[in-house]
């Protein structure tokens, strides 16, 4: 009887997150995420690392939503994250400011100049901004399996 009702707890408070948020790609549960510190704090141990990540959506693709741009609560910790195999996209516009949770394999990616200036494009950024990327980057970035967005 107890499991029942612990189950069926279970089940309440996922239908309330579910309500205030959509999910794209595969859904997974929200419970138990890791921040982004978090993410990077495991990724020191290895060369990848699947988790459940939240955070604040910095900037999204503006062609295709293929990918988005996540920081941590105080804005000290960003992230790129791409939707594994573009199998799925998140919405072009609106989305900047909002939390997510998403699912997903982080690894250390190093990001060319030719890839920065793709990806700046695709935020919109003007011709200036994008002449001004001159070095590659060395991050973080999570291949996410699912992303849900809170409403």
């Amino acid at each position: 009887m107890k499991k029942t009702i612990l189950l069926l707890a279970f089940i309440a408070v996922q239908q309330i997150a579910f309500a205030q948020g959509n999910f794209y790609g595969e859904k997974f549960v929200l419970e138990n995420s890791h921040s982004i510190a978090e993410l990077y704090k495991a990724m020191d141990m290895a060369d990848s690392v699947d988790m459940v990540i939240s955070g604040q959506i910095v900037q999204t693709c503006k062609k295709a939503g293929c990918w988005m741009e996540i920081q941590n609560a105080d804005g000290s910790m960003k992230t790129k994250v791409f939707m594994k195999d573009h199998a799925f996209g998140v919405p072009l516009e609106g989305c900047e400011g909002k939390r997510c949770v998403l699912s997903g394999r982080a690894f250390r990616y190093k990001l060319s100049v030719e890839y920065l200036r793709h990806l700046a494009e695709d935020a919109g950024k003007s011709k200036a901004e994008i002449e001004k990327i001159t070095e590659p980057e060395n991050t973080i970035a999570i291949d996410a399996t699912g992303v849900w967005i809170e409403k």
